[in-house]
């Protein structure tokens, strides 16, 4: 896989693999010329793309002349309509494969005189095996350093195994986040306040060894930083921190990880004694909101510097809240929450946006023992 973010990869990088004399390998393959319009080339097609699924995913180049399996230069492809061809081929993986792959991304490079390359970015999928269902066909293919193999039943067995074993394996990353955060597992502390864990995860950190030199200039930054940012280099990665107040807590955190997931963690309410002659425990929804979308936005955008694609798992988890009330208003609170931790149900998103992360923002409410409303931060005028 070329280790760029996949919406950066263009000529250069490109020109690059000629440079380096790069060799197709496990996660890397070179066509020169795009699949024909026969059954079998279609078939070939389908077995090509979901072996890497089906194994640690990776990039497949249409348009790269490579004898011996090197590359040398680019054969350049000549399309009439560039986005019509990378539609067709999308389609025909839609139609071709089950289940359906989740995350694949095709785009057209286009390298100016030299004609274009037609680039395929697999991840490792977390529903394998894929199976290639075109024109009745039934077969599931692996894939090694010499290219793709046709698997055998015990690969299949391990393979429904692994998958359904995932989702537990996922969430026990980000349960050891919150472990960390409230199990005093860490060179700093939060305080006592309700606090938000969020975990972002690549739903192929199991089949996709990294570890990335992660450096303060190019990791997750703490929500809301208030004044000097401090990191703390660790065994996991690199930890960033907001200034410790008088107590010497924290109000916001983050780990970027190197094995490419990042965890932010702030406090979203407290205690307050202005609004009524008793003190008040009072949770902000605009600050969970505001924060999730935090980590999930900008982590994604920091480990795509590291070439790190989705699809990403979401989760979050709520500490801290038991008889603290939601404001929804300055007139209108919640009934105390009964619980003093939740986890909300795990999101897997593709493209990461505030539409893709509405679940979460309406558990949160629920949390509190409300529904969320369609616009809750509108201007009242």
């Amino acid at each position: 896989m070329i280790p760029r973010a996949f919406e950066d990869i263009g000529r250069s990088d490109l020109e690059a693999l000629f440079a380096n004399q790069v060799a197709e390998r496990r996660t890397l393959e070179f066509k020169r010329e795009l699949p024909g319009n026969s059954e079998s080339a279609r078939k070939e097609f389908l077995a090509d793309v979901t072996s890497f699924a089906n194994a640690q995913g990776g990039d497949l180049l249409f348009g790269i002349d490579a004898p011996k399996g090197v590359a040398t230069t680019i054969a350049g492809l000549e399309v009439e309509d560039t986005d019509k061809e990378v539609l067709r081929w999308d389609e025909i993986l839609l139609a071709g494969v089950e289940p359906r792959m989740p995350g694949v991304k095709l785009r057209w490079i286009d390298c100016g005189e030299a004609g274009g390359v037609m680039l395929i970015r697999i991840p490792a999928s977390t529903i394998a095996p894929h199976r290639v269902i075109f024109k009745n066909s039934n077969r599931f293919f692996g894939r090694a350093s010499n290219g793709k193999y046709e698997m055998d039943t015990q690969e299949l067995r391990d393979a429904f195994t692994a998958s359904e074993a995932l989702p537990a394996r996922l969430r026990a990353l980000h349960l050891d986040a919150v472990d960390a955060a409230t199990r005093g597992e860490l060179p700093i502390f939060l305080g006592d306040d309700p606090t938000a864990i969020v975990s972002l995860i690549p739903t192929t950190i199991f089949r996709e060894v990294r570890d990335l030199d992660v450096t303060p200039e190019h990791a997750l930054a703490p929500h809301k930083p208030s004044g000097y940012i401090e990191s703390i280099r660790m065994i996991e990665g690199l930890l960033l921190h907001t200034n410790p107040g008088e107590q010497g807590a924290v109000r916001s955190y983050s780990v970027t990880h190197r094995t490419g997931r990042t965890d932010m963690v702030w406090t979203i309410g407290r205690i307050v004694d202005e609004l009524s002659e008793e003190k008040v425990k009072l949770v902000w929804p605009k600050r969970f909101e505001d924060g999730l979308l935090d980590a999930a936005i900008s982590g994604v955008a920091w480990l795509s510097h590291y070439g790190v694609d989705g699809p990403w798992l979401v989760m979050a988890t709520l500490v801290g809240i038991k008889d603290y009330h939601l404001v929804e208003s300055k007139e209108h609170w919640s009934a105390p929450a009964w619980r003093g931790q939740v986890t909300l149900p795990p999101l897997v998103v593709e493209m990461m946006n505030r539409a893709a992360l509405l679940p979460l923002l309406r558990r949160f409410w629920l949390a509190f023992g409300l529904e969320r409303p369609a616009n809750p931060f509108a201007d009242p005028r």
